[in-house]
């Protein structure tokens, strides 16, 4: 009995080891995880308010969290909407923009053949619309008398204005020297020319700028950029303002116009074997002159369709995605698109020109005093003079000029010789494109050896001039033997005269002239206001996809239950619309000085209708910060009182459980070390 006793006490000592440790690990338990135990099933009738507790903890945090990780974006809104009304206010503003553009710079004429033609610009009497270099130049009058000129005057961005001007006209012509422009940005302008002189073909060009706008340009300038910036503002791995579509950049140039650029051909129909070039996205076309043209414009398009122009539409290897047209020797080039960019250049290549001149005739009696004096004036005879014209061609353009000064003696009865002098006449004449039409038509009427060159043609033109005055002390004729040669003789046997002749061999000058227009110049109606899905111009994807709903979309919480809050804005929403749209007005303005203050009101107006509608926007986006501010408050304070009552239940005193636990393994302690004492004892030990 004493061994099973012993045995049965030994047996008992295995089981306070194993319920001593299980207490122990409970205990260890409660001190880790400071609650009674995770097993709901513990808490009996507590288990179901446990788990609507734990419920309610995670909802709340879940929308805390979720609350967080938005107010990022939320504020970014709210700082880019306080920015964009503020930009709208400081475009609106007169003082940070002034009413007006200053007074237009006009820089000193410069001309490049004064001895033909040299112009001045009577600022008083002039009025400019935009900013652009000027060229004048002047051919021999397609329609006018003897000594008249086509004057032209052009911007280079499609405005041109041409006068027929004649100096030596009595009475002087009025108002022939102001030019009205008509066409491009420059619509309008007036400028008043004082023409000095004018005797041939010339070119002249001035600049004409507006200094004090330099500062509004880039006022302007610098808010499209920080504009196009704020639209395309990115947080974490989305764009702000691109509505659903997330990784879509919102905003293109919204400043965007189709390109435009222009070709402007000045000058008159040059000879034959001239270049003229143009070089469209890099391929070059060219037309060669053949002297058969009625008019310069033929280089452009004609009958043929062999222009530059025909020759560029009918390119289709690919085709050029711009849209050509030509109207009073202009070129106009249009991007089909408001993305399509392209490059456009132009040259002129001349032919060479004839070098012409006057000189001494062969039987000049004193030709170091009167060089073309063949014959002294006597009682008996008159003076007779030979200019001969040395060159058989002559190029467009060219002048010839010649002075007839006469100096009579009367002889009277019982008195002196009286002397009477008459001034040097001028006569000129200016080979212009129609002599060679008439020069043409006129041979081919003509025998081989009845056929004239251009100086015979001049010096017939000349001889005519003479003759047609009735004042002339001299008549004129042609050489028989010599068809560029000129013979005056004096109209009395003791009348002399003094004979001067030179050639101003100015030739043709003519040049294509290409500009871009800049943008909006040209603009007089603007975009309205887009409703969705369509896309305003601006949208990245308004070339692909006209219609896009996912645009417009406006960005949302669910911020508590049965509460969604929306905060986000669209690139597209109508106040950022009328912002772009006013912004557009301002930089037409800035492009076309001379309706500067129209554009400008225009614009100012639109954006202060949107800044109060971004005030209005902006004000949604600070009442959803506030509402999710508040919701955050309410689920913070919720899940501090549901932890609370969790821990009501859960929740053990920790230094308590540290007592017990020390207990615990104190006697568990005590109990291993009894049990080693009896490790001698064994069933065999029993049984023997």
């Amino acid at each position: 009995m004493t061994r099973i006793s012993a045995y049965g006490s030994y047996i008992n000592t295995i089981r306070t080891l194993t319920g001593g440790q299980s207490a122990i690990d409970d205990l260890s338990a409660q001190l880790n995880t400071g609650k009674k135990s995770t097993d709901v099933s513990f808490y009996g009738t507590q288990s179901q308010r446990l788990l609507d507790l734990k419920s309610e903890l995670v909802r709340r945090q879940s929308y805390s969290q979720t609350i967080d990780q938005t107010m990022t974006r939320v504020k970014s809104y709210d700082k880019l909407m306080e920015r964009m009304a503020d930009m709208a206010t400081e475009l609106s503003s007169t003082t940070r923009l002034p009413q007006g553009p200053g007074a237009p710079r006009v820089s000193s004429v410069v001309n490049q053949s004064s001895g033909a033609m040299k112009v001045a610009v009577d600022l008083t009497n002039s009025s400019f619309k935009a900013e652009a270099t000027y060229t004048v130049t002047s051919t021999p009058s397609r329609s006018g008398p003897p000594g008249s000129f086509d004057v032209t005057v052009t911007d280079g961005l499609g405005g041109r204005a041409t006068n027929t001007i004649n100096l030596k006209q009595v009475p002087p012509q009025v108002d022939a020297d102001r030019f009205i422009i008509s066409g491009g940005p420059g619509d309008g302008a007036v400028i008043k020319l004082n023409v000095e002189s004018l005797e041939g073909t010339g070119m002249s060009s001035f600049d004409v700028t507006w200094p004090e706008l330099a500062s509004t340009r880039e006022v302007i300038r610098g808010m499209t950029v920080e504009l196009e910036s704020l639209l395309n503002e990115r947080v974490g791995d989305r764009y702000l303002f691109a509505g659903s579509r997330y990784n879509t950049k919102p905003v293109d140039d919204i400043v965007a116009a189709k390109q435009i650029t222009r070709t402007t051909i000045i000058g008159e129909r040059g000879n034959a074997g001239e270049t003229y070039e143009m070089v469209l996205n890099g391929k070059r076309f060219t037309y060669t002159t053949t002297g058969d043209e009625q008019s310069l414009d033929e280089v452009l398009t004609n009958s043929n369709r062999t222009g530059l122009v025909d020759q560029i539409r009918a390119f289709s290897d690919p085709p050029f995605n711009v849209t050509l047209s030509v109207s009073n020797g202009i070129v106009t080039a249009i991007g089909n698109d408001v993305k399509e960019k392209f490059t456009l250049t132009s040259k002129v290549y001349e032919s060479g020109t004839h070098a012409n001149t006057v000189l001494p005739a062969e039987n000049a009696i004193d030709a170091g005093n009167a060089p073309y004096t063949v014959q002294e004036a006597t009682e008996t005879q008159p003076q007779i003079d030979n200019v001969k014209l040395h060159g058989a061609e002559a190029d467009i353009g060219d002048v010839f000029n010649m002075s007839v000064g006469a100096r009579t003696i009367v002889q009277n009865d019982n008195a002196p010789p009286q002397v009477i002098i008459t001034p040097p006449t001028e006569y000129s004449y200016v080979v212009g494109p129609k002599d060679f039409d008439e020069l043409k038509e006129y041979n081919a009427t003509q025998p081989a050896n009845a056929q004239l060159s251009m100086s015979g043609w001049v010096a017939q033109k000349l001889s005519a001039q003479i003759n047609a005055d009735s004042t002339s002390a001299v008549t004129a004729s042609v050489d028989p033997n010599d068809q560029t040669n000129i013979v005056l003789t004096a109209k009395s046997n003791n009348g002399q005269f003094q004979t001067k002749a030179d050639i101003n061999n100015s030739g043709n000058q003519t040049k294509l002239i290409t500009k871009e227009i800049p943008p909006l110049a040209e603009q007089d109606t603007f975009e309205g206001i887009v409703d969705p899905p369509g896309l305003p111009f601006y949208d990245t994807q308004y070339q692909t996809n006209r219609d896009v709903s996912a645009a417009y979309d406006t960005a949302q919480l669910q911020v508590d239950d049965n509460l969604t809050v929306k905060y986000g804005v669209s690139s597209n929403d109508p106040a950022i619309q009328k912002l772009v749209s006013g912004l557009r007005r301002l930089t037409a303005a800035i492009s076309r000085p001379g309706d500067y203050s129209k554009l400008m009101e225009e614009g100012r107006n639109l954006l202060t209708d949107a800044q109060n509608q971004l005030r209005g926007v902006h004000a949604r986006v600070v009442n959803a910060a506030a509402t999710m501010d508040n919701a955050q408050g309410r689920h913070q304070e919720g899940v501090a009182k549901a932890q609370n009552e969790l821990a009501g239940i859960e929740g053990v005193d920790q230094n308590e459980v540290a007592v017990r636990l020390q207990a615990a393994m104190s006697t568990q302690q005590a109990s291993y070390t009894i049990a080693g004492k009896m490790q001698s004892l064994s069933l065999i030990n029993f049984l023997a």
